[in-house]
């Protein structure tokens, strides 16, 4: 299996409920993506996050599930709607687990 993390940088324009929205879009994605087995998402409340403020973690069978969702119509809206607009950096970092 593989997990796969983002964590979001917002852009200063990006207020709180703004930062709500992006967490429910992300979480809704389970809903239109079956190879996303699990989705978990939320804002930081810890002062060790060096910016980034918002977290997203899912969970893949393989990389070729990974890559479905990636390209599924339903993350790139997510991605164009409430990614590219409010956030200014992401780092995504994939791994598997066992």
């Amino acid at each position: 299996m593989i997990e796969h993390l983002v964590l979001f940088r917002c852009k200063e324009t990006c207020n709180e409920e703004t930062k709500s929205k992006i967490v429910s879009e992300a979480r809704a994605l389970k809903k239109n993506i079956p190879e996303l087995l699990y989705i978990s998402a939320g804002i930081n409340w810890s002062e060790r996050g060096d910016g980034f403020e918002l977290a997203l973690v899912g969970r893949f069978q393989d990389k070729a599930t990974l890559d479905i969702y990636q390209n599924h119509p339903a993350h790139q809206a997510f991605v164009n709607e409430w990614v590219k607009p409010h956030i200014e950096k992401v780092i995504a970092i994939d791994y598997f687990i066992e």
